[in-house]
């Protein structure tokens, strides 16, 4: 009889360590996990009016509004409402919270959360792409956690060599493209509209070779 008691308590603590790690590893359902790697994860989410996901728990994390919308932010005992508009970006602390428009408009932004993994080591220097390419980059956002760009590069246009951070990259359209190395190697790159792509620091150049202009949105991070 004691072993089964021992037993039955065993499967419960099993099945609750379950739920635990699963309730931690999937997203609210507004949200939807467009990128993960072991540095950063990121979500495209929705937030229609009405809508109010329970509180949930989140690293540090940066978020890039894609719609103008208004939220109601909810921490601690705490509350805000927060207006933005398409183009904003503006960082949030780890912790519990919970959002909900406070307006009659769809909120869509793009969430990217900083991990806990440390970013590996890296060789070199230079100065950033908004430095080296004013015409063409500016900077959206920068503190001691990231530096977020954004950049519309032209048909035959460039954007010189320049050193780049540890890097998630949101292509707001389509590209194609020749990045160059330091050592002279080429290479011709086709992204896709809304999709992601991680690169780790170093040196380069990125040429447009296609027909139409492309924007990305670059979220470099310091640590």
């Amino acid at each position: 009889m004691k072993a089964l008691s021992v037993f039955v308590v065993l499967v419960a603590c099993l099945f609750l360590l379950v739920s635990l790690s699963s309730a931690q590893s999937n997203p609210v359902k507004q949200e939807r996990l467009v990128f993960e790697n072991e540095y950063v994860r990121a979500y495209e989410v929705t937030l229609k009016p009405g809508e109010k996901p329970a509180s949930h728990s989140s690293n540090e994390r940066i978020i890039y509004s894609l719609t103008d919308y208004s939220l109601k932010y909810n921490w601690e005992g705490k509350s805000s409402v927060e207006k933005r508009k398409a183009g904003d970006v503006h960082y949030h602390p780890a912790g519990s919270h919970c959002e909900e428009p406070a307006g009659t408009s769809t909120a869509r932004f793009i969430m990217v959360e900083r991990l806990a993994k440390p970013l590996p080591p890296h060789e070199g220097t230079g100065i950033d792409m908004a430095k080296a390419n004013p015409h063409n980059t500016k900077v959206l956002f920068d503190r001691d956690v990231a530096k977020v760009f954004e950049t519309t590069v032209y048909p035959k246009d460039a954007v010189s060599m320049h050193f780049g951070l540890d890097r998630l990259i949101y292509a707001a359209s389509g590209a194609e493209m020749l990045v160059t190395t330091p050592d002279g190697k080429k290479t011709k790159e086709t992204q896709k509209k809304g999709t992601y792509h991680w690169h780790g620091a170093g040196l380069h150049a990125v040429e447009n070779v296609g027909s139409a202009p492309f924007k990305f949105i670059v979220f470099a991070f310091k640590r």
